[in-house]
């Protein structure tokens, strides 16, 4: 790889795509289909899902969890905590709910691509920018980039179930870092201050906000459309 190459580092939920009242949204969708005559609500279960995930605790790695099958393992008791709690559900049926999320929140048909992802990316694509993929994320990040035709876009996508890191963890950026030449250019891209933003900084990244703002950010971008034109 030539030394000049510049490439753009993509955070993807909630920055290139997101799923609609994400995890919460999908226990209610489930409890609803298990429990046909009681409605249930994302709101009853968004309190009790503020813990568990590796991504809450960024500091701590996990590389024991770098399998797919151990990472959803790990998340099954809290997943289950979730709806005992929120639904008031018995321990039998929210072990069984639990292990339909893995195939139910992965399913590309939940997942919503933002309308200025395509077009930006092939843009900064002809303009020299290659692209790579950083999140915090499920294990099947890869595929459900793939499967929401966004592969064509990236030279490597990366998630932090299989990396065994959470951004901003020094390591998770390691991983990218590895694969950039010597003197290359990187730039962080995504929506959370800390993750992305301050996590890329402190790796040796630069770092930009889109869909978000922060008073302590330098680079700010209501959307791509905007980061297009800046770059």
């Amino acid at each position: 790889m030539a030394v000049n190459e510049r490439y753009l580092v993509w955070d993807f939920d909630n920055t290139l795509a997101h799923r609609p009242g994400h995890w919460s949204q999908c226990l209610a969708d489930l409890a609803c289909e298990a429990q046909p005559k009681t409605v249930f609500h994302r709101e009853q279960f968004v309190p009790h899902l503020r813990s568990g995930f590796p991504w809450h605790k960024p500091e701590r790695g996990h590389p024991e969890l770098a399998h797919p099958d151990a990472w959803w393992a790990h998340l099954a008791p809290v997943l289950e905590r979730a709806l005992i709690l929120g639904a008031s559900m018995e321990a039998s049926l929210a072990r069984s709910i639990a292990r339909q999320v893995r195939l139910r929140y992965t399913a590309p048909e939940y997942w919503v691509v933002y309308p200025d992802v395509n077009s930006s990316l092939s843009a900064l694509t002809r303009r020299g920018w290659r692209h790579l993929l950083l999140s915090n994320h499920v294990p099947e990040l890869p595929q459900l980039v793939k499967e929401l035709g966004l592969d064509e876009h990236f030279d490597a996508v990366y998630t932090s179930a299989t990396l065994g890191f959470e951004k901003p963890h020094p390591l998770a950026f390691a991983a990218v870092n590895s694969a950039l030449p010597a003197n290359g250019r990187a730039v962080m891209v995504g929506d959370s201050f800390v993750a992305d933003y301050q996590g890329a900084l402190a790796a040796g990244f630069d770092a930009m906000l889109v869909r978000n703002t922060h008073p302590q950010c330098k680079y700010c971008f209501p959307d791509l459309l905007a980061l297009l034109e800046y770059l």
